[in-house]
């Protein structure tokens, strides 16, 4: 994901979007290894569920499973 630095999310190493089968299993293995919470795992209204950790060179992981399947035709 690319995108500009904002107030909250100052300009970092880099930031990624990882899609999952278990979000909730894989945020607790990520916090285990010595992630730290960004934010809690949630349901979002564009149908994923999702939360995010920093490691420890200030990356952000958003951790996403897709729990609504659309088809989307042109």
């Amino acid at each position: 994901m690319v995108s500009e630095a904002t107030e909250r999310y100052k300009p970092m190493t880099a930031a990624y979007n990882l899609y999952v089968e278990d979000a909730d299993a894989s945020m607790q293995q990520a916090l285990v290894h010595g992630a730290v919470l960004e934010m809690e795992i949630g349901e979002m209204p564009y149908g994923d569920r999702q939360g995010g950790v920093k490691d420890q060179r200030g990356s952000i992981w958003w951790i996403s499973q897709r729990t609504v399947h659309k088809s989307y035709s042109p």
